[in-house]
């Protein structure tokens, strides 16, 4: 979640509840929350609740299934794409994930950082019958992958410290895992300069990730991080190693190249 205004004096409750509830969704993996969940997630009476959620319920971002639970609606996707439109997706960007999909038969995404989390930009689903559920919009934190290593690892130590001074949710995935700010420091110091990373189950149990960064060639700063995801045993780790890494690092380059300061692609 991005920080908080240090002056809250212009802040409506309303609209930021309404926001939170709708960010409540992102929170691992929740598909759907009854009016109670809601209602103690968000540490506010039921009453208010369900005035946050007839109201969304009626613009059209959350929707009640039949058993009156509530989950997140088709008009999401429109802020999404209003997002992908603002910063100028290019065709030929695309064009490049694809072929990324295309050569080795993988879930390709673009990620970005948002203060401790990482967030899906796109998502280019694999041919074939393994489907990717991760989409745009989607949130992760970003200590426990290796997409959100890469990318924090751009930024100073004291940066990262000041980001996670007040992070508690040190929630432990694997022993991959960082379980402090002092372990993060070190992990994330690994991966400076590297031109991949990996994870082999160690986020997903049953999925491999590996992650690529995109810069801006002007100031060689991390801006995106490419990454493709696939089930454990769809791969071994030579085929992995001799076909897949070559080439999220080589389409990641390209990207890097496309990539303009200012517009962003």
């Amino acid at each position: 979640m991005s920080e908080l205004l240090s002056d809250d004096k212009y802040m409506v409750n309303s609209l930021r509840n309404g926001l939170l509830l709708m960010e409540l969704f992102n929170k691992d993996e929740i598909v759907e929350l009854s009016l109670s969940e809601i209602a103690a997630q968000l540490n506010i009476n039921k009453s208010s609740a369900y005035r946050l959620l007839f109201t969304l319920e009626h613009m059209g971002y959350i929707k009640k299934d039949s058993n009156k639970n509530y989950m997140l609606d088709i008009k999401v996707v429109d802020l999404s794409h209003s997002y992908l439109t603002a910063i100028s997706f290019k065709q030929e960007a695309y064009e490049v994930m694809e072929q990324l999909r295309d050569d080795t038969g993988t879930a390709v995404h673009l990620f970005t950082l948002d203060g401790t989390e990482i967030v899906n930009l796109q998502n280019i689903q694999p041919l074939g019958s393994f489907s990717s559920n991760i989409l745009p919009g989607l949130r992760w934190p970003a200590y426990a992958t290796v997409i959100g290593q890469m990318l924090l690892s751009d930024l100073t130590d004291e940066e990262i410290k000041r980001r996670f001074q007040n992070f508690s949710e040190w929630k432990v995935y694997s022993d991959a895992t960082p379980t402090n700010l002092d372990e993060l420091v070190k992990v994330v110091d690994k991966a400076r300069g590297k031109s991949h990373l990996t994870s082999w189950q160690k986020f997903n149990n049953d999925m491999i990730a590996c992650a690529a960064p995109i810069k801006d060639l002007s100031s060689n700063k991390i801006v995106h991080v490419l990454s493709v995801s696939f089930p454990a045993q769809a791969f071994t780790k030579e085929h992995f190693e001799q076909h897949i890494t070559p080439a999220i690092v080589a389409s990641a380059k390209i990207l890097s190249k496309i990539y303009k300061a200012g517009s962003n692609w």
